[in-house]
């Protein structure tokens, strides 16, 4: 099974609504680090090829390691977090020989020219581009790409989530889990709607990463609330209404409430400032 779709459920929703929306460039338009790391990215957009382009006039395929070269000589965080979607993408076709992440995108199997332009992006996957996939991933989620620290949470700690279970006392472990949950928090507080959504269901019960936290969810779960109410249609359900959440809501004190309400408001707002929305309403 796909792993970025099993560790993300909870926020794929959000992902596929808001991958224009979060962060609009000024122009209106998706900003380039975004769609060069968002999960709407297509075949075409990193195999260069066009269907409707003569064959003649077809652009030389770009090598994976001519990619993955260019992209990690960038220094920026988006193209490290590109890198590790390229090379994730080439693990899950080599083993199920299809992308299950374009083909839910573009409603479709994929036809037997992309099957055949991804397996030629991928032939050439060696040992060290799968060793190095962890690396760009966690230079993705240093940086505070969107979805990054998500991702890194659902990878367990160094690529083995047995570690959490097996070793949960073991100081590298430890230094992981405290790396991943920093991490989201600080997305989180910036409104990453991803990383909100991950560390609500964390803390709603105990894990093997953190302890059950009824205040940390439920100030998380506002937010969600509220952001949905300002991007969902006219009557259509919030599935953050307070009436299913009456049982977190309960187990707090009235301080806990307001705590809660308070770091709610901070991480609605700051979407607002992302999306362009008024502060209040």
């Amino acid at each position: 099974m796909n792993v970025k779709f099993t560790s993300i459920a909870i926020a794929a929703a959000i992902a596929a609504v808001l991958a224009l929306v979060y962060w609009p460039a000024p122009d209106g338009g998706a900003p380039e680090s975004v769609a060069s790391a968002a999960p709407g990215r297509s075949l075409e957009s990193y195999l260069s090829i066009d269907a409707s382009v003569p064959a003649a006039e077809m652009p030389v395929v770009v090598s994976l390691a001519q990619r993955l070269e260019r992209l990690g000589a960038s220094g920026r965080a988006e193209d490290a977090y590109a890198a590790f979607n390229l090379i994730d993408d080439c693990i899950v076709f080599q083993r199920e020989s299809r992308l299950p992440g374009m083909e839910f995108e573009l409603g479709r199997e994929m036809t037997a020219e992309e099957k055949s332009a991804q397996q030629q992006l991928c032939g050439g996957l060696t040992q060290r581009q799968r060793e190095d996939r962890l690396g760009y991933l966690a230079t993705a989620a240093q940086g505070g790409v969107p979805g990054a620290a998500t991702l890194f949470l659902s990878e367990g700690p160094f690529g083995d989530r047995s570690a959490l279970r097996n070793r949960p006392d073991d100081p590298l472990v430890q230094a992981w889990k405290r790396q991943a949950i920093a991490q989201l928090t600080a997305q989180a507080d910036a409104a990453e709607l991803s990383s909100v959504a991950t560390l609500m269901m964390a803390y709603l019960r105990d894990g093997e990463v953190v302890q059950k936290d009824a205040p940390q969810a439920y100030g998380y779960l506002l937010a969600l609330r509220q952001v949905y109410d300002d991007i969902l249609a006219p009557g259509v359900t919030n599935p953050y209404q307070d009436e299913y959440w009456h049982w977190l809501q309960a187990e707090l004190t009235p301080e806990q409430q307001a705590a809660a309400s308070a770091r709610a408001q901070a991480i609605v707002a700051k979407y607002r400032q992302h999306a362009g929305r008024p502060a209040h309403g």
